[in-house]
C-alpha cells in the first residue's frame, strides 16, 4: 500500500473518531445536561447547626438556679422538605404535636426560607419519639434528635434577676451573632449575658440525594457549651424576701379588700411588692424580688398570646430596677445629710440641736404661685423637736422648712440646687449601671430640668406654669424635700444610696453576677467589685443618721416601732426609714408604702428596701415587711416572726 494510500485512510480513522467525539460532546452539553445538572444536585453537601447547651446559673454557694437537661425534640429541616408533600406534611405535624396548622405552617416556611432546621417541640414523651421514628416516612424532613431543654428548679424564685429564654424577635435579631434559629434570654441575666451564656453551636455536615434524602453523614463538629454564671444572689435570703413580699402583699390586700383585681376595676387594690436586700460593703445584690412574678419553665415550650395575656400586668417587669416611684420620707435621709453638711436648717434654727415645733401645718410664704399651705401628715402639732427628732418622727414641717431656708437664701445661685446635687452624688436620676437590662434612671427635679420641659416637653407642665419666667417654683423644691413632687426613683437606687450613706459615703456599682466560667472550670469573665464615687460625707454625720436610722426602729415614738415590736434579740442593732407616697388624693387616696432598713447599724452590712405599691403607709404595711428579711438577716431562720401590721405612719 503506497504510502498516500496509508495516509488517506489515517485521515478518514481520525475524522471518524472527531466526528464520534464532537457527537458525545454535543450529547453531554445539550441533551444530556439536565440528567447531568440532576446528578449533580443529587450530590450536594448540606450543613445543619446543632443546638449548644446553655450555661449554667448558679446562685453564690453554688446552687443550681438554671440549667438544661437532655430531651428528645422535633427538628423540621426546610432543606429536606419536599415542596409537594409540604401541606400533607403540616396535616400530619399539627394532628401529632396538637399544634395549630397556621403556627406549623409558618414555621416549615420560615426553615424552607431560611435553609435552615428548626425546633418545633422541644421535648417529646418516649412514646411520641418512638412513633415519628416508626413512621418516619410519613414525616420528611423531620428528625427526632437529641437537645438540651433549659431548666429552673427553683421555680418562680428570683425569676426577676434569672429572666427566661426564648424566640427572637425582629429587635433581638439585631443583636450581634442572634439568628433566628437560637433560643436566647428575654430578660434578666439571661439577657444580659446571652452571648456569653449560648456557647457555640455544632455543625453537621451530611450529603442529600434530589429528593432530600439524606444518603451520608459526611462529618460532625461538637458543640461547645455556654459558660455557667456564678450570681452574688443567696437563695436562701432571696427566698425570705419573696415569701415575705408575697405575704405583706397579701395582708395589705386584707385591709383594703380581700378579693380585689388591680387595675381600673379597683383603683385602690394593692398592685405589687419590690424588694431589694444589698450588701453596703460591696454593692453585691444578695436578693431582688418582684411580686406577683411568674415561673420561667413556662416558656421553654412555648407560651401562646392568650396564655402570656393571662399574666397580671407587670408580672414580668423587674420592678426593683424599672419601677420609677415617690420615694416620699425614705428621701428625708438625703435632705438630713444636705442639711447637716451643709449647715442649713429651718430658718429659725441655728443648729441640729434647736428645736422648732413640728405643727400640724406649715404656712410658706411664697409668691411665686406655689402651695402656700402645707399639712403635716400628723394633722396635728407634734411637740418641738430638732433634726434627730423630726428624723425619728418624719415630721413633714421640719424638712420643708429646710428646704424653704435653702429656697430663701440661695434662690438663683448655685447653691439653690444642693439638696439635688447630694442627691445626685448619691446615685440618683442616673442608672446604677447593675449588670441587668431595661434599668430605669429616675428623675431629681431642679430648675434647668423643668426649664427643658417647658420648651421640649410641655405636656409634662402644668400650662399656667408656662406663663411664667421660670416653671420651676419654690413649692416644687419642697416636695422634692421629702421625695414627693417629681422625684422618681428605683428601689435599687434607694438601696444604693441609703448603702452609700450608712457605710461611709462609698457609692458602689451594683452587681448580681460575680463572674462566668467554662466547662472547665476557667474564669472567662470576671465581674469585679467596681467603686463609681467616694461621695464626701462627715464621719459625723454618718455616725448620727446610723443613730436616728436606729431610733426609727426602737423608740417608741419612731415611725417603725409598732412593725419591729416582736423583731426578737439584736433589735437594737435595727435601723430604717418609713415612707408614704401618695400616688391618688382626696379622701379615697391611695398611697405607696415603702421602708429602708440597715443593719446591724453599728457596722452596717446589710441594706433592704420594700416598696408595697398603692399598699398604704410605711409604718403600717412596708415595714412589717421588711421585718422577717432583717430578722432573718441578724437572727437566723429561728427569729423570723410573721407579719403583722404596724401602725400608720409616714
Amino acid at each position: 500500500m503506497s504510502a498516500g494510500w496509508r495516509l488517506g485512510v489515517l485521515g478518514l480513522i481520525f475524522i471518524g473518531l472527531f466526528s464520534v467525539l464532537t457527537l458525545r460532546l454535543w450529547q453531554i452539553q445539550v441533551t444530556e445536561a439536565t440528567t447531568y445538572e440532576e446528578q449533580a444536585v443529587s450530590n450536594r453537601i448540606d450543613v445543619a447547626r446543632t443546638p449548644a447547651p446553655r450555661g449554667e446559673i448558679r446562685d453564690v454557694n453554688g446552687r443550681l438556679m438554671a440549667g438544661t437537661r437532655p430531651a428528645l425534640a422535633i427538628v423540621v429541616d426546610g432543606q429536606l422538605i419536599p415542596q409537594d408533600e409540604q401541606d400533607q406534611l403540616v396535616s400530619s405535624l399539627a394532628a401529632f404535636t396538637s399544634l395549630a396548622s397556621a403556627d406549623v405552617a409558618a414555621i416549615i416556611d420560615d426553615a424552607r426560607a431560611r435553609g435552615d432546621r428548626i425546633t418545633l417541640v422541644p421535648e417529646l414523651t418516649d412514646e411520641q419519639a418512638v412513633f415519628l421514628i416508626e413512621h418516619s416516612e410519613e414525616f420528611p424532613g423531620v428528625a427526632v434528635e437529641p437537645q438540651p431543654v433549659r431548666i429552673y428548679p427553683e421555680g418562680e424564685l428570683a425569676s426577676h434577676v434569672i429572666g427566661y429564654i426564648g424566640r427572637p424577635n425582629d429587635e433581638d435579631l439585631e443583636r450581634p451573632g442572634v439568628t433566628y434559629t437560637d433560643l436566647i434570654g428575654k430578660i434578666g441575666v439571661e439577657r444580659e449575658y446571652d452571648d456569653l451564656l449560648r456557647g457555640t453551636p455544632g455543625l453537621k455536615k451530611y450529603q442529600v440525594d434530589a429528593k432530600r434524602n439524606v444518603l451520608e453523614e459526611l462529618a460532625e463538629q461538637s458543640p461547645e457549651p455556654g459558660g455557667s454564671l456564678q450570681l452574688t444572689i443567696d437563695l436562701d435570703i432571696q427566698r425570705v424576701l419573696e415569701e415575705s413580699l408575697a405575704e405583706g402583699l397579701a395582708l395589705a390586700r386584707d385591709q383594703h379588700d380581700p378579693d380585689c383585681v388591680p387595675g381600673e376595676e379597683d383603683p385602690q387594690c394593692p398592685v405589687r411588692a419590690v424588694g431589694v436586700v444589698l450588701d453596703v460593703r460591696d454593692g453585691s445584690v444578695l436578693a431582688m424580688a418582684s411580686a406577683p412574678t411568674y415561673d420561667p419553665n413556662i416558656f421553654v415550650g412555648g407560651l401562646s398570646e392568650e396564655e402570656f395575656a393571662a399574666f397580671p400586668e407587670g408580672a414580668f417587669t423587674n420592678s426593683a430596677v424599672q419601677g420609677q416611684y415617690a420615694p416620699a420620707s425614705t428621701f428625708k435621709a438625703v435632705t438630713y445629710l444636705t442639711s447637716l453638711e451643709e449647715g442649713v436648717y429651718p430658718r429659725e434654727a441655728l443648729s441640729e440641736e434647736t428645736r422648732i415645733l413640728c405643727a400640724g401645718q406649715l404656712d410658706a410664704p411664697f409668691t411665686d404661685r406655689s402651695q402656700l399651705v402645707w399639712r403635716n401628715w400628723t394633722q396635728a402639732d407634734d411637740g418641738e423637736q430638732n433634726i434627730h427628732e423630726a428624723f425619728m418622727r418624719s415630721c413633714n414641717v421640719y424638712f420643708w422648712d429646710v428646704a424653704l431656708n435653702v429656697w430663701d437664701t440661695y434662690k438663683d445661685t448655685p447653691r439653690e440646687n444642693m439638696l439635688q446635687d447630694w442627691a445626685r452624688d448619691l446615685g440618683f436620676a442616673a442608672e446604677s449601671g447593675i449588670d441587668l437590662p431595661f434599668e430605669r434612671e429616675g428623675i431629681i427635679p431642679d430648675r434647668a430640668l423643668y426649664e427643658d420641659w417647658a420648651e421640649n416637653s410641655p405636656l409634662r407642665l402644668d400650662p399656667a406654669r408656662l406663663e411664667l419666667a421660670s416653671p420651676w417654683l419654690g413649692g416644687d423644691l419642697l416636695l422634692a424635700s421629702v421625695g414627693q413632687g417629681s422625684v422618681v426613683v428605683t428601689p435599687l437606687q434607694l438601696a444604693n444610696a441609703y448603702a452609700a450613706m450608712v457605710n461611709g459615703g462609698s457609692l458602689w456599682q451594683p452587681r448580681v453576677v460575680d463572674q462566668v466560667v467554662d466547662s472547665d472550670g476557667q474564669v472567662i469573665f470576671d465581674n469585679p467589685k467596681k467603686l463609681i464615687r467616694e461621695v464626701d460625707v462627715d464621719r459625723t454625720t454618718v455616725l448620727s443618721l446610723r443613730r436616728d436610722l436606729q431610733q426609727v426602729v426602737n423608740n417608741p415614738r419612731g415611725t417603725a416601732a409598732a412593725a419591729f415590736a416582736d423583731f426578737g434579740r439584736l433589735k437594737e442593732q435595727v435601723g430604717g426609714k418609713t415612707g408614704t407616697a401618695e400616688v391618688i388624693q382626696g379622701e379615697e387616696g391611695v398611697s405607696t408604702a415603702l421602708f429602708a432598713g440597715v443593719a446591724p447599724v453599728g457596722d452596717p452590712k446589710y441594706v433592704v428596701v420594700v416598696v408595697m405599691e398603692r399598699g398604704g403607709s410605711g409604718g403600717k404595711v412596708a415595714a412589717p415587711t421588711a421585718k422577717p428579711i432583717l430578722q432573718y438577716l441578724m437572727n437566723g431562720p429561728e427569729g423570723v416572726t410573721p407579719i403583722i401590721l404596724g401602725e400608720d405612719a409616714d
